[in-house]
């Protein structure tokens, strides 16, 4: 997990599991340590884009109350030369 802290404001650059170890709980328990460290660091508040198609990953940030603030339209490129949009999301600590 790679994340930047500026004032009181976090940002998630990156999350990533290792595909055999997805729906196992790793990223639930490294969102969590993770929060609590950027909390301890001042931070207030935590942004985050994700591809909204990414539902795994939109589930986990839900359940920690993450919110969405906004929207980027066709902000990823996809292999098929697609595009997909990004929501940005917020938790407030």
């Amino acid at each position: 997990m790679l994340s930047r802290v500026a004032a009181d404001e976090a940002e998630i650059l990156t999350i990533a599991v290792e595909p055999a170890a997805r729906a196992s709980g790793l990223a639930t328990a490294l969102l969590s340590h993770h929060l609590s460290r950027l909390a301890r660091a001042g931070a207030a508040g935590v942004f985050l884009e994700v591809d909204e198609t990414n539902l795994p990953a939109l589930a986990l940030y839900r359940r920690f109350g993450f919110r969405q603030v906004g929207r980027r339209s066709a902000y990823y490129a996809k292999a098929d030369g697609s595009k997909a949009n990004a929501l940005i999301l917020k938790l407030d600590l």
